[in-house]
């Protein structure tokens, strides 16, 4: 199948129209689609379905007039006719379905070619066509990583000790995109203190004890006390998210391709740290992370006493002790505007709602606050990587959490994604489809969640 530049393609339909009207154009395009594939000006192909070709219909014949018209006169004439012929083309341009239309560019090589439908996850349409130029680049496209090179969009080749696989870094101008994404996505990257990571291991100082002061009487000296600190450790751990997108992808839109796999990789990436932040036992299933389930203390940890049961057999009354119950184990410095509740949305409506309907008037009005639900004036927090069995669960699993993250987490991050594609892994060979692997390096360290005797930042309410 060869190839036809959507300039020639349109002129060609322009031709067919001024010979044989409406019907020529259909039947001239039905031909030519059945043996070209249709590109813009830099080689991306273009979807023949989504292109709508606007054709004004052709000036009629001028008369043959007896007299020599005057000047002035032809000039009138020619602008009453350019200005007809303009409506027209606003016209069926606006009657034109937005999702079916071509975006031509003018020629500016660094704006987007075309767009079907609507945008989930970048706001701005030149900005997704850049990112899928720099997909495709990284897919060995030949046409997209020279449109890189003349566009400024440095695809640069990643690979050192711990990353061997190697893979194309992420270009700065979208490292900024994925960060909101996740954090839009994620509950711990977007609540917890984020620590940038300059090299593998970084350490993070805390204090640990206070001064101490004392009454002394007239001319006693004084006694001398210090602070004493320890430090935080934060060791870069690799993550990866894979997503897969059909053969077809040269056929299809680069902004909506571009669109879907940054929300992909950064919803799971997003999924994967709250995942490893809430639940880590420091396992390689978490790569080696202990999450607040196991880092908090038996001092901060209130026993609901639910045990194996359904939540919806426990009444009003010992929910609203046992959501008390966890409250109250917080400690006063913790006690801040970032304070928050996290749980799992099913929690969240068979616990706290419950407590919340119960109570009616004000209280109950509280709780309806659209997407961002409040509970005793305290920001709900959903994570659906806690437990949402509300049904009989395990004993012991966390129901809700209450805290600060910031004082009670940190949050290492070492370097922006890197892609890499393959045809094999996956069995993408078997199934015709192209495997996508973004991967990142975190830390994640649940460091001030208290101990044996003392709450910390973050306590929890457990089964």
């Amino acid at each position: 199948m060869r190839t036809l530049k959507i300039s020639e393609f349109t002129t060609a339909l322009k031709n067919a129209a001024a010979q044989h009207g409406e019907r020529g154009v259909a039947h001239t395009k039905a031909l030519m689609l059945q043996d070209c594939m249709i590109v813009d000006e830099s080689g991306a192909p273009i979807d023949p379905a989504n292109i709508d070709v606007m054709v004004a219909p052709a000036a009629a014949p001028a008369e043959v007039e007896t007299d020599m018209a005057k000047p002035e006169e032809k000039a009138d004439t020619a602008a009453v006719a350019k200005s007809v012929r303009a409506e027209i083309r606003a016209a069926i341009a606006d009657a034109a379905p937005a999702a079916r239309r071509a975006i031509v560019t003018g020629g500016d090589d660094d704006a987007p070619k075309f767009r079907g439908g609507r945008l989930k996850n970048f706001t701005d349409n030149r900005e997704a066509y850049r990112f899928g130029r720099f997909l495709f680049a990284a897919c060995n496209h030949t046409k997209s990583a020279d449109w890189c090179a003349r566009n400024g969009l440095t695809v640069k080749a990643h690979s050192e000790g711990n990353n061997s696989a190697g893979g194309f870094l992420v270009p700065d101008e979208f490292s900024d995109t994925l960060i909101s994404l996740r954090e839009q996505y994620g509950v711990f990257r977007a609540n917890a203190k984020s620590w940038p990571m300059s090299r593998d291991v970084i350490y993070i100082p805390r204090r640990t004890g206070t001064l101490t002061s004392y009454w002394v009487g007239e001319t006693k000296a004084a006694t001398e006390s210090t602070q004493t600190f320890d430090n935080v450790m934060l060791q870069a751990k690799k993550l990866f998210a894979l997503t897969t997108t059909s053969s077809e992808l040269a056929e299809d839109a680069i902004v909506n391709i571009a669109d879907n796999v940054a929300g992909e990789i950064a919803y799971e990436f997003a999924l994967r740290e709250d995942q490893a932040g809430f639940n880590g036992d420091g396992t390689s299933t978490y790569g080696g992370i202990v999450g607040l389930a196991n880092a908090i203390g038996s001092a901060g940890t209130s026993d609901s006493g639910i045990g194996t049961g359904a939540l919806a057999s426990v009444t009003v009354a010992d929910l609203q002790a046992d959501i008390h119950g966890m409250m109250a184990l917080l400690p006063a410095y913790a006690q801040t505007p970032n304070t928050k509740i996290y749980c799992h949305k099913s929690v969240f409506h068979a616990m706290f709602e419950r407590v919340a309907m119960g109570a009616g008037g004000v209280s109950a009005a509280e709780m309806q606050n659209g997407v961002a639900p409040r509970f005793f004036g305290y920001p709900v927090v959903f994570s659906q990587a806690m437990s949402g069995t509300i049904g009989s669960g395990t004993d012991g699993a966390v129901l809700a959490y209450f805290g600060d993250l910031t004082q009670a987490v940190a949050f290492g991050d070492r370097r922006s994604v890197t892609i890499k594609t393959s045809d094999s892994a996956l069995n993408a060979f078997e199934q015709d489809e192209i495997v996508i692997r973004g991967t990142q390096r975190i830390d994640i360290n649940c460091h001030s969640c208290g101990d044996t005797t003392a709450a910390g930042a973050v306590v929890m309410l457990t089964r």
